[in-house]
């Protein structure tokens, strides 16, 4: 049953987009939009903005755009019913009455992860757990830990979650969606964490979202993680978040596993997070910027964990996240760490731990040998194409005078090289930047004068000039509907657009974007978002509504289009071009 469009019209009407989107984004007025940083896409010079006009939002670098009901379900992951349940219940409306499938597989999946979670740690402290417990208290894990991370064990048998499932009522195509169990090729259903030490994965209302499984003996990969389900995306989750937000402290420890952060835990560093067997992606690194302004990569020490810290610092840096790293001396990671000098030493290290930008000439000193002239011009050439990147003028100044006072260089010269540095980064930025206009079709937001003479304008323009035209002012669509019908949109997003719209006026509706955005798909509703952003600062009176029309109808048709129209449609095409002419 699908919602009534005045009960959207009322739930749009309670949730002002502007209050909506600065609980997630910094907004800064501008005239009568506002404008940010947008939460979809990392970037340092604000090109998200929010239209209260229109009630819409539009980001001219990545070209997220949508009424406040998109935003919401996009920002917080939710299906678009979850998301009108959301809007209101902090609105005080009466939920709507809706059957929505994925709804119900979710809070199915929910209790099946709950009812798993308590089953494995159940087994962990039974009989057939045992070898499990034995492998915990090898690794130092106190009983207070076990219980406070809900750890467990999933034995050998191959359908022991499965019955204990079915017993409880849950379908094998249910488990399946919850990536509990799967499915063999010749169509019997198996458990998929077997033999291992179960780790819960818990998100930040207190749901059981995903699970990893550390193997402990014999063949298969050492950690099991759990696939993408309706409640779980492994590209942005983060294992024991939902703890360290809860410790108000503005850094956090962002280790490799789930041991080494339970490790950290226990030992009194509970602010301590860590990705789910994956690199660090840049939806985590969004997440983590809402509630730290520093973190302390704790990576492991090796080659590959020294390249995945020099990725995180890359995806920090766009957040504007402060970024220290850990260097641990005599151990491979902050587990072995602890376990081998104590968690005071630990602390010491953390006190002490590198800036970004220092563990970067760190790393950089130690692959030349600067007693050598050529080595000591190449070592300064690289450090100043990394001092180009840093935005403070001052903490320039200061990294010039370190490597003049650690190369025996003359400080003004590095200052010059520093000068070279920074004239090719911006050179390389303007060239990346042209690219990416290029590859989205600059063409698509040149302004046409339109008021020119000899009605020169794109079709397709002319269409989406007349729906934001409808859309800001719907006394002009009689106007409109008087010399148009559906079959003169030749665009099938306009067409589309132009129908639903013309379908809530003969219902009544006052048509708002944010209501005509209730029945278009994603594709069409960004359209109309970019649409919108375009016009903000346009006035477009009624002759040049007038202009619009008489060009549509008028403006030879493409090739494209041609094969994409039905033969009735062309001969009532030049039917009306045949009158145009008269």
């Amino acid at each position: 049953m699908a919602i009534p469009a005045h009960y959207i019209q009322e739930l749009i009407q309670r949730n002002n987009i502007v209050d909506a989107i600065s609980g997630h984004v910094h907004l800064k007025r501008n005239g009568r939009i506002y404008k940010g940083l947008c939460p979809f896409h990392s970037e340092r010079t604000p090109s998200f903005t929010v239209y209260p006009d229109t009630q819409s939002y539009y980001c001219f670098g990545c070209g997220a755009g949508g009424d406040v009901i998109n935003f919401t379900k996009e920002i917080n992951g939710l299906t678009y019913i979850e998301t009108v349940k959301m809007l209101a219940q902090q609105s005080g409306m009466p939920l709507p009455d809706e059957d929505d499938k994925l709804s119900r597989l979710k809070s199915r999946i929910y209790e099946m992860n709950r009812i798993a979670a308590r089953y494995f740690h159940a087994n962990l402290n039974s009989e057939n757990g045992k070898t499990a417990r034995a492998y915990l208290r090898k690794r130092q894990l106190s009983d207070k830990t076990i219980v406070s991370f809900g750890l467990g064990y999933a034995g050998d048998d191959w359908r022991g979650l499965c019955n204990h499932l079915k017993s409880k009522g849950y379908t094998e195509e249910e488990m399946t969606s919850a990536y509990l169990v799967a499915r063999s090729s010749k169509g019997n259903v198996y458990d998929i964490f077997r033999n291992r030490v179960m780790f819960p994965i818990i998100d930040l209302r207190g749901n059981v979202i995903a699970f990893g499984g550390r193997l402990m003996e014999g063949e298969g990969p050492k950690y099991l993680n759990s696939g993408d389900t309706p409640v779980f995306k492994k590209s942005n989750g983060l294992f024991a978040l939902n703890i360290a937000k809860k410790t108000g402290k503005e850094s956090f420890i962002l280790a490799e596993g789930y041991m080494d952060v339970i490790s950290l835990h226990q030992a009194g560093f509970n602010n301590a997070i860590a990705t789910l067997g994956t690199a660090l992606t840049s939806q985590q690194a969004k997440l983590i910027a809402d509630y730290a302004k520093n973190v302390i990569i704790a990576y492991d020490s090796d080659g590959a964990g020294q390249k995945a810290t020099r990725r995180a610092m890359d995806m920090f840096s766009k957040e504007n996240v402060s970024v220290q790293v850990l260097q641990m001396e005599g151990a491979k990671d902050p587990d072995e760490y602890i376990k081998r000098f104590g968690k005071e030493k630990f602390e010491m290290l953390i006190n002490k731990a590198n800036s970004a930008l220092d563990f970067e000439l760190i790393k950089l000193r130690q692959q030349y040998d600067i007693r050598d002239t050529q080595g000591r011009i190449d070592y300064l050439t690289k450090a100043c194409d990394i001092l180009a990147t840093i935005p403070s003028p001052v903490l320039q100044d200061v990294y010039c005078s370190r490597l003049a006072n650690e190369t025996g260089a003359d400080k003004e010269s590095i200052k010059l090289e520093l000068e070279n540095s920074k004239n090719k980064a911006y050179k390389s930025n303007n060239y990346k930047k042209n690219k990416e206009i290029l590859k989205e079709g600059i063409a698509g937001g040149i302004k046409v004068d339109y008021r020119q003479q000899g009605n020169t304008l794109p079709k397709v323009f002319a269409q989406q000039q007349i729906i934001a035209s409808l859309i800001r002012d719907n006394d002009i669509f009689e106007l409109v509907d008087s010399q148009l019908t559906e079959n003169d949109f030749t665009d099938l997003n306009m067409k589309n657009a132009y129908i639903q719209y013309k379908k809530l006026k003969q219902e009544g509706q006052d048509v708002s974007y944010a209501l005509l955005c209730h029945y278009l798909d994603d594709e069409t509703r960004k359209i109309l978002a970019k649409i919108n952003a375009g016009n903000a600062d346009i006035i477009i009176t009624q002759n040049d509504l007038q202009m619009h029309i008489d060009n549509l109808k008028s403006a030879p048709m493409g090739q494209n289009e041609i094969k994409q129209t039905s033969v009735e449609d062309l001969q009532k095409r030049i039917e009306s071009l045949k009158e145009k002419r008269k």
